[in-house]
C-alpha cells in the first residue's frame, strides 16, 4: 500500500505553494477467473488487491491540471481542462486523468472547468494485468469529483462512477469491458466479486479459507499500447462480429424480431437460452473452424467492407480467417465456470474451484488464444508445486498468473516457483526483492478518500 505520509511530503515538495492537499487511493484488482468476458455483458469474478494507486491533489486557481509522479517514474504532465480534452499519444499516462475528467464533465455537464495539482504514487506493478491504469483513472477520478463539490454516493453512486469510469478509459483507445472499474470501486476486504453487467451489480463472495491467492509475474510486460493493444482489441472486435452473426441466425430461425445487444444477452435478456441452447446457436452461426471476411459478408448479406466498418475497424484477417467458433465456445464455456466458481466459493470448496480455475486457462490459452510460453510455463510449474488451480489473469499475452494455493503451503510454493522460474530470469538481478514478482494477495477496501 502506499505510504500516505511520504505521498503528502512529496507533494509539498514540487507544489510548494498549493492549499494542503487531499488524499485518494484506488486499489488494484486480480481476476481470478472470467477472462475476456466483461466486454460481452458476462459475468466476471475479481477481487482487490492490497496495492493501490494513491493521488494527493488541491485546487489551482486556473484550469491547468499538472501531473507530477512522487517517485519521478513518469515525465511532468499538464493539460487545460476544458469541454474538449484532446488525447495525448499512445502510451502516454496523462490520457488516464484526461480520461477520468472528461468523462465527469460530460456526466454533470460542467461549464467552469477547474484546474488542479496532483502527485500521484503507487505500488501496483506496471502492464502485469493488475489494474494499475484503471486505478489510476478511478484514483483520477475521485480526486476531480471532490474538485467539482461533488459527493460519492449523494451526487454519483459507485455503480454510475464504476460505468461512468469504464465508458471513460475508452478514450485512451482500450475496447474492453467495466470489470476493473467495478471492482475497484464496489470491492471489499475479505472477499471476491461477482460482478454482473446490463445491470451492473456485485455479489460479494468470500474466498475458501483452506485456500490462498498468490500471483506470480511472468516478467513479460503486458502494456495496452502500441501493437498489444491492437492484439487486445482483437478480442472484443471479433466478439462484435460474432453478436452480428448469431444475431442474423436467431433471425431467420427464431423471429425476425430478435435483437440482441451483447453475447451475455442470449443467457440474462429476453432469450435465457439453455447452456445447450447457446452451443447449438454458435455450431449452427459458425460450422467451420475459421471464417473469413468473405463468408461473414454472404452470412449477412454485406460486403467485406462493411463487415470492417462496422465491427473490425482495421483489425487484420488472418489468412485462414477469423477463429469466431473458437472464440464463441471460450464465451459460452467460461460463463458456465464463472456461474460454477461463485457456487464453489460459497460452498468452501477450493479443490472445485482450482479445477475451473485450470479449465479457463486452457480455454484461454486454446479457444481464446491470449497465453504466452512464460504464463504455459508458470501454470505448469505452479500445479507440479501443489497449486490447486492456475491460470494467466487479465489481458493475456504476458502479464500475471493468479494461483489457488493450499493455505498451509504458500511459502514453500513461493520459495519453489522463486528457484524454478525466476532464479535463471533473474540471474543478473539479484537486488529485486521477492514481492516485486510473487505476492500473496490479499483483499483490500474499495477506492475512496483517505
Amino acid at each position: 500500500m502506499t505510504d500516505v505520509e511520504k505521498l503528502i511530503a512529496a507533494f509539498n515538495n514540487t507544489f510548494p505553494d498549493a492549499p494542503a492537499p487531499r488524499v485518494c487511493r484506488a486499489p488494484g484488482r486480480v481476476n481470478l477467473i472470467g477472462e475476456h468476458t466483461d466486454y460481452n455483458g458476462l459475468p466476471v469474478l475479481p477481487m482487490t488487491i492490497d496495492r493501490d494507486v494513491a493521488v494527493a491533489f488541491a485546487p489551482r486557481p486556473d484550469s491547468t491540471i499538472r501531473l507530477r509522479s512522487s517517485t519521478h517514474d513518469y515525465p511532468e504532465r499538464e493539460f487545460v481542462n476544458g469541454p474538449d480534452i484532446v488525447p495525448s499519444e499512445g502510451g502516454i499516462w496523462d490520457n488516464y486523468c484526461k480520461a477520468a475528467v472528461q468523462g465527469l464533465n460530460h456526466h454533470f455537464d460542467v461549464s467552469r472547468f477547474p484546474g488542479m495539482d496532483m502527485c500521484v504514487a503507487g505500488d501496483i506493478p506496471t502492464a502485469v494485468g493488475l489494474s494499475s491504469s484503471s486505478a489510476l483513472v478511478v484514483a483520477c477520478a475521485l480526486a476531480y469529483l471532490a474538485l467539482l463539490g461533488k459527493t460519492l454516493e449523494s451526487d454519483i453512486t459507485r455503480l454510475e462512477l464504476a460505468e461512468l469510469a469504464a465508458d471513460a478509459e475508452r478514450y485512451v483507445g482500450t475496447r474492453g469491458g467495466g470489470m476493473d472499474q467495478a471492482i475497484i470501486l464496489l470491492g471489499d476486504k475479505g472477499a471476491a466479486c461477482k460482478i454482473d453487467f446490463y445491470p451492473l451489480r456485485a455479489e460479494r463472495v468470500s474466498l475458501p479459507q483452506d485456500g490462498a491467492i498468490v500471483i506470480c509475474n511472468s516478467l513479460v510486460k503486458a502494456a495496452k499500447s502500441g501493437n498489444m493493444l491492437h492484439r487486445y482489441n482483437e478480442g472484443p472486435l471479433t466478439c462484435r462480429l460474432i453478436r452480428a452473426m448469431v444475431e442474423k441466425h436467431l433471425q431467420e430461425h427464431w423471429d425476425p424480431e430478435i435483437e440482441i445487444n451483447c453475447l451475455g444477452a442470449l443467457w440474462n435478456g429476453m432469450l435465457c437460452l439453455t447452456d445447450r441452447e447457446a452451443e447449438s446457436v454458435f455450431e449452427q452461426t459458425f460450422p467451420g473452424k475459421t471464417t473469413t471476411l468473405s463468408e461473414a459478408g454472404t452470412f449477412l448479406g454485406l460486403s467485406p467492407e462493411a463487415i470492417r466498418e462496422r465491427w473490425l475497424e482495421d483489425l487484420e484477417e488472418p489468412k485462414e480467417g477469423f477463429r469466431l467458433k473458437a472464440r464463441a465456445r471460450h464465451q459460452r464455456t467460461e460463463y458456465r465456470r464463472v456461474e460454477s466458481a461463485r457456487d464453489m466459493m460459497l460452498a468452501g470448496d477450493a479443490a472445485a474451484l482450482g479445477e475451473l480455475m485450470n479449465a479457463s486457462h486452457q480455454s484461454c490459452a486454446e479457444d481464446y488464444r491470449i497465453s504466452c510460453p512464460e504464463l504455459d510455463t508458470l501454470v505448469a510449474l505452479a500445479r507440479q508445486e501443489g497449486a490447486l488451480g492456475a491460470r494467466l489473469t487479465g489481458a493475456g499475452f504476458g502479464g500475471c498468473t493468479v494461483n489457488l494455493v493450499p493455505a498451509g503451503e504458500v511459502e514453500r510454493f513461493c520459495e519453489s516457483i522463486e528457484h524454478a522460474y525466476y532464479r535463471e530470469r533473474l540471474a543478473q538481478q539479484t537486488s529485486v526483492p521477492r514481492r516485486d514478482y510473487i505476492l500473496r494477495a490479499e483483499t483490500s477496501p474499495a477506492a475512496d478518500y483517505i
